[in-house]
């Protein structure tokens, strides 16, 4: 979906970009350069122009290390100076990057790498949302290699996403605890949370499902006990 091998070469002029001392901007704006397509392709039939990627919040997260109240800040200060746009859909997260600056980003490929480029475009188009979920696990971020370190890595990804969650101050306390307590669960192997084992996963949207079915409850309990 996106290229993977190369480089892109940058201009002495990002110094003088006006969100380049905001580190989480400068950090996302640089890694979306990256992530962005140099020319177009096709992705589980969508098509992908160039300085187009697809991704999501959580995903954003996961591989710049940043909290997902970050990137989101960090997103919509992009947006604030048009340099990129957004394009949500109900499985994924369009990023269009549409400052100037990305027209002056030299891409460099060998010709080596645009034959594996090409090959890894059909794996790609191939990719199951499995192997998306398993490239997450994989990510440097959920590895530890010690004990220890899986224990305080978790601990980490916990404290981050609770922070995440309740962010959200439009949902009462108890929802965001109950919220919280059941999507935090680890897995047997330690190693994940059950949100992280989702392959598609946007915070606002869950939370949103989550209290329709808490009020719904109810009214459920109430049918099957006059039954």
């Amino acid at each position: 979906m996106t290229i993977q091998t190369g480089f892109i070469k940058l201009y002495r002029d990002l110094v003088d970009w006006e969100w380049y001392t905001d580190l989480n901007t400068c950090k996302l704006f640089i890694h979306c350069l990256i992530k962005a397509n140099y020319s177009t392709k096709k992705w589980q039939g969508i098509t992908i122009r160039k300085g187009e990627f697809i991704t999501s919040k959580e995903r954003l997260a996961i591989e710049t290390g940043l909290s997902i109240s970050k990137v989101r800040t960090a997103l919509d200060k992009l947006l604030s100076t048009k340099e990129i746009k957004l394009e949500p859909h109900t499985k994924y997260t369009k990023v269009i990057i549409t400052s100037d600056y990305f027209d002056d980003v030299d891409f460099q490929v060998s010709e080596n790498s645009k034959q594996n480029n090409k090959q890894n475009s059909k794996q790609n188009s191939k990719q199951s949302n499995k192997n998306l979920a398993i490239e997450a696990q994989t990510n440097r971020n959920l590895v530890a290699t010690t004990k220890k370190e899986k224990e305080e890595n978790i601990i980490n990804r916990k404290n981050r996403f609770k922070e995440d969650v309740f962010a959200l101050t439009n949902f009462s306390n108890k929802i965001l605890n109950d919220f919280y307590n059941y999507w935090s669960e680890v897995d047997t192997s330690k190693n994940l949370m059950r949100f992280e084992s989702q392959t598609y996963w946007e915070l606002d949207k869950r939370l949103d499902k989550w209290l329709s079915n808490e009020k719904s409850a109810p009214l459920k309990s109430k049918f099957i006990k006059n039954r």
